[in-house]
């Protein structure tokens, strides 16, 4: 294992939050060595960790000690923060590590969270089922989708920032994390980006193109989408990773797997019963990251 390899900055979530966007701004910046893919999910699922942390840099690390900062993103790192904390604590010990996250209103998260496995195909379910059955849901499938570090089923459980963000709290130094808010891009995309890049001492070097990243869409043939899932979950996914950069692979999913979609605004009981039911997490983020959240108290837009 070598730590001048390994990632020293992760993104660890949230999910449906502009991690993506946020992974892809900061891999702009010469100084940064982006791992060769988004969502490595190393720490969080299983089969993953057990192959071990020299497979891991290895893959997704290789010749990345050049770089002062190489980064990371996986929003399962926060989901199953219980688990993925321990982990990374174990891996790294006292060496060096940073995080970031970035946090959406809670509601509007699990919308857009549901809305994604809808159009996969691994959600069938309508909102307000999904959200009232969440519980016995998540009960019955845990060991699976704790095994494999999946956020299904888990629309209301993601979006409960204080408690998953207790085990970074507890295992690392509160200064060694930096939290940012998807309207924070949203309104001011050069100044996140850059007060990001201060927390990682590195200079602004150049102008950042400025992009929203997986916006909903649904793909445009079925069969087309099941047989890029099965090449996605295998090996032919590590060939095609190393023929085509990023762009090109996001370009070509655009163009020929997925297509834009605008989700039906949500229904006002289930949007009053979600807000009532985050308030409590909601202000114990506030005092986390001190700052005034009083905008995510109650009902709000659903864009």
């Amino acid at each position: 294992m070598n730590f001048d390899q390994l990632p020293n900055f992760i993104i660890i979530g949230a999910a449906k939050s502009g991690t993506t966007t946020l992974f892809e701004a900061i891999g702009q910046n010469p100084s940064v060595f982006a791992a060769t893919k988004k969502e490595i999910k190393f720490f969080s699922r299983d089969e993953k960790y057990k192959m071990g942390v020299d497979w891991y840099q290895e893959t997704f690390f290789k010749n990345a000690e050049m770089y002062p900062v190489r980064m990371e993103a996986s929003p399962a790192y926060l989901t199953w923060s219980e688990k993925t904390a321990p982990r990374i604590k174990q891996v790294y010990q006292d060496s060096p590590l940073k995080f970031a996250a970035i946090f959406r209103d809670p509601v509007k998260r699990a919308y857009s969270h549901y809305w994604m496995r809808f159009h996969q195909g691994t959600e069938t379910l309508s909102f307000s089922e999904a959200i009232y059955s969440e519980e016995s849901r998540l009960k019955e499938n845990w060991e699976m989708l704790s095994t494999r570090g999946d956020g299904l089923y888990g629309y209301f459980r993601a979006g409960c920032y204080a408690t998953k963000l207790k085990p970074y709290l507890e295992l690392f130094p509160r200064e060694n994390l930096f939290f940012l808010l998807q309207e924070d891009l949203q309104n001011d995309y050069d100044k996140s980006i850059g007060s990001l890049l201060s927390f990682l001492g590195i200079e602004q070097q150049h102008q950042f193109i400025a992009f929203k990243s997986n916006e909903a869409a649904v793909p445009r043939n079925k069969n087309v989408y099941s047989l890029y899932s099965r090449v996605k979950n295998s090996k032919v996914q590590k060939i095609f990773e190393l023929l085509f950069p990023r762009k090109t692979r996001k370009l070509f999913r655009q163009s020929f797997i997925f297509k834009p979609v605008q989700n039906p605004p949500m229904e006002e009981e289930i949007k009053q019963y979600l807000y009532s039911r985050y308030i409590d997490e909601v202000k114990q983020f506030e005092l986390i990251i001190n700052r005034d959240l009083s905008h995510w108290y109650s009902n709000g837009s659903t864009n």
